[in-house]
This record gives structure tokens, C-alpha cells and sequence, in this order.
């Protein structure tokens, strides 16, 4: 009797298996999109600080305008003051130690990911038996090194030509 392909004896001796993924390798492809997730998180707190700083600097401005400067103070005023006090937060907040570690974090965090999604990428290319990315960028290298090449060969003999055109018809030569 001939013995089932789903069979528990054929399935640890069948070739599918050799092809299954790593889940080591999703694991971490998980882990690091998790991992961009929080550093975003942390980077929108840190990055929405000076936009609450702003507001409360410019109501606090609104509030200290008195009647009679309220009269003269219209929208173009109003926008000029709002921009100067959020552009100063904003700086401020560019510059500051949190910022920028927040913004290398997730910087590297996404670096990460990106590499996490190569490789899985990679893998899955190879499971299909397709070209992966690498491959098509090594055949694009030498596609241009090759088209280099030609153009080199071709200029060459351009010049080897009008040299031997350029010698026979010179007075003198020949």
C-alpha cells in the first residue's frame, strides 16, 4: 500500500520540510517592527513638546495684550507672533539631547527593520526559487560596467579611425 504524502512518517522525511521557514528569522523581523513602532512613539512625545510649549507661550501672549493694543493687533500680528514663538520651541527642541537621541534611536531602529526585511525577503526568494534584490543588483552593476566597457571600445576605435584618417591626409606624411 502506497503510503500518504500528509502522512506522520513521510512528513518528517519529506523534502517540503528542508524548506520551511526560520522562525528564528520572523521572530526578529517582529521584533524589530515592534521595536520601530515604540521608538516612534517616543520620538512623536518628544517631538509634540515644543508644539504644547508654543501654545502656552502664545496664550499667555494673548492674555497680556491689553484693549487697546487687542485693536491693532490683527491677524498678520497675531500669525507673526505665533510663528516667532513656535519656530523658537521648535529650534529649541531640534537641539536638545532628547530629540536627537530619540531621532537616532528610531533611525536605527528602522535601519533594523530594513535589513530584518531583506533577509526575509531574501529567504522567501530563495524558497520560490526567484531572483532576489541582491541579484538584481549585481546584474545591473554588470550591465553598467559593461556598458562603460563598450563605450570605451567604441571611442577607442573612433579615435584609432580619425588618427588614421588624420595621418594620411597631412602634408608632409604618407
Amino acid at each position: 500500500m502506497a503510503q500518504s504524502i500528509n502522512s506522520p512518517s513521510s512528513l518528517s522525511t519529506n523534502q517540503r520540510l528542508a524548506d520551511m521557514w526560520n522562525l528564528d528569522q520572523v521572530y526578529a523581523l517582529m521584533a524589530a517592527w515592534m521595536d520601530v513602532g515604540q521608538r516612534m512613539a517616543a520620538y512623536h512625545a518628544i517631538a509634540s513638546v515644543p508644539w504644547s510649549k508654543a501654545y502656552e507661550r502664545y496664550s499667555a501672549t494673548l492674555a497680556d495684550t491689553k484693549e487697546g493694543d487687542a485693536k491693532d493687533f490683527g491677524w498678520r500680528k497675531a500669525f507673526d507672533k505665533w510663528r516667532d514663538i513656535a519656530n523658537k520651541e521648535l529650534i529649541s527642541n531640534l537641539r536638545s539631547k532628547d530629540f536627537l537621541a530619540a531621532q537616532r534611536e528610531l533611525l536605527l531602529a528602522g535601519l533594523e527593520l530594513r535589513t530584518r526585511q531583506q533577509q526575509m525577503t531574501d529567504s522567501v526568494a530563495k524558497l520560490f526559487g526567484v531572483p532576489s534584490q541582491r541579484d538584481f543588483d549585481e546584474l545591473t552593476r554588470q550591465i553598467t560596467e559593461l556598458r562603460r566597457e563598450l563605450r570605451a571600445s567604441i571611442r577607442a576605435q573612433r579615435d584609432e579611425v580619425e588618427g588614421a584618417r588624420g595621418g594620411a591626409t597631412q602634408p608632409g606624411k604618407g
